[in-house]
């Protein structure tokens, strides 16, 4: 009896243990620079943010993001670090953004006049639509910590924001 290869559609690759060290991003070596975005240093927006993978968001007045895993494969996605009271000013992208509530609760905030919002618990997730303008607010830290945790993915290789 012989055993037939399975085909496949897709092509396959090999890569190698260094290859994908190199796409490994360890927590406490991310780095944040503070004038990622022109806001994250004023009262009430100050937060650190971790591009982990991904090129980085277009954003006029901010600096080149630092990626832990500098790739362009369709989407971005960073950590945010935040006290309680703080986050972004209301701003807009071109694509979707997902939020996921890591540590701490989390309160994502939508439209013109900031008229709705919804509270995150921790994993909570909130997909906000391309063109709607939003924001997010720290509302509670993570359990031990003074600084709450979220998740933010986006679609795309340089996806672009306007702050409002």
């Amino acid at each position: 009896m012989s055993a037939t290869i399975p085909r496949h559609e897709l092509e396959i690759r090999d890569v190698t243990p260094e290859q994908m060290s190199r796409r490994v991003a360890r927590f406490d070596q991310l780095q944040a620079p503070p004038d990622r975005y022109p806001d994250s240093q004023l009262p009430g927006h100050e937060r650190r943010n971790y591009l982990v993978i991904g090129t980085g968001l277009q954003v006029e007045g901010g600096k080149d993001p630092l990626s832990a895993i500098p790739v362009r494969e369709g989407f971005q996605m960073s950590y945010v670090e935040a006290r309680p009271g703080n986050g972004p000013k209301l701003h807009n992208h071109d694509t979707n953004e997902t939020f996921v509530a890591l540590k701490g609760r989390w309160r994502i905030i939508w439209g013109l006049g900031e008229a709705h919002s919804v509270d995150l618990e921790p994993l909570d997730v909130c997909a906000v639509p391309p063109f709607v303008p939003r924001r997010f607010i720290n509302l509670t830290p993570g359990e031990g910590s003074d600084v709450g945790l979220l998740l933010a993915v986006q679609p795309g290789d340089a996806p672009r924001v306007e702050f409002i």
